[in-house]
């Protein structure tokens, strides 16, 4: 299991202020990434899901999974950037469907999601 060490964490409110001052934007369906450039020879991910978008923990925690998973696995790419990626209320109809729908478009709305998160990375430019 991928460990989420603190070297590539955004860990204090001053690390989010940085990237929050002058940042880069990425616009997907379901998430909004904020980028700027580091000092370090590594990329930084801090992950922002309000409470109000997704009510129930288990959920939350479930999207920080699959973004720390994808990141893991595109963070040798994203060298020298601090990223924050913000779960944006498009996502929420996708996030209900589970309760409302079949089993069939439940699951092509969250391999929509995750395709959205997967084709973020990529689109990361370093400025």
């Amino acid at each position: 299991m991928f460990e989420f060490p603190r070297i590539h964490r955004l860990a204090s409110k001053r690390d989010f202020q940085f990237v929050f001052a002058k940042p880069y934007k990425i616009s997907c369906q379901y998430l909004l990434a904020l980028y700027r450039l580091n000092q370090k020879p590594h990329a930084r991910l801090g992950i922002i899901i309000r409470k109000d978008l997704v009510h129930q923990a288990v959920d939350r925690n479930r999207l920080r999974r699959v973004i720390r998973e994808s990141f893991r696995l595109n963070h040798e790419k994203l060298k020298g950037l601090d990223i924050i990626v913000l779960m944006r209320s498009q996502c929420i109809p996708a996030l209900r469907s589970t309760l409302k729908r079949n089993r069939v478009a439940v699951m092509r709305e969250k391999k929509l999601l995750r395709n959205d998160i997967d084709n973020l990375w990529p689109q990361l430019v370093v400025p």
